[in-house]
């Protein structure tokens, strides 16, 4: 679980994911109330997992002639185990790092 770098606050699940949800760049710690942003390193982290599965299902889908159902049925999988492992990636610093 990512840690606030001001007070050390380690968030809890539910906050992270509550917290990612929000809009802006910035999420406030709970505890402290100082602004974290999530790093360059985690940022490029889920990016990676936001777009990886697209080509999987798409092209599993067309090689394999999956029905549709098939295809939302695991879609809607991958996208609970990225909700569920998404807290674990997220790393806060106190700047907001650019991404390149």
């Amino acid at each position: 679980m990512p840690h606030c770098e001001n007070c050390n606050n380690e968030w809890s699940w539910g906050t992270t994911l509550r917290k990612s949800f929000t809009l802006g760049e910035g999420m406030e710690c709970p505890e402290c109330g100082k602004t974290q942003y999530l790093t360059r390193k985690s940022r490029k982290r889920m990016g990676i997992a936001n777009f990886f599965p697209a080509p999987l299902l798409i092209g599993s889908a067309w090689l394999f002639d999956l029905e549709i159902v098939s295809v939302l049925a695991v879609a809607l999988f991958l996208f609970a185990v990225f909700m569920l492992t998404y807290p674990q990636m997220a790393e806060l610093t106190n700047e907001n790092e650019p991404m390149w």
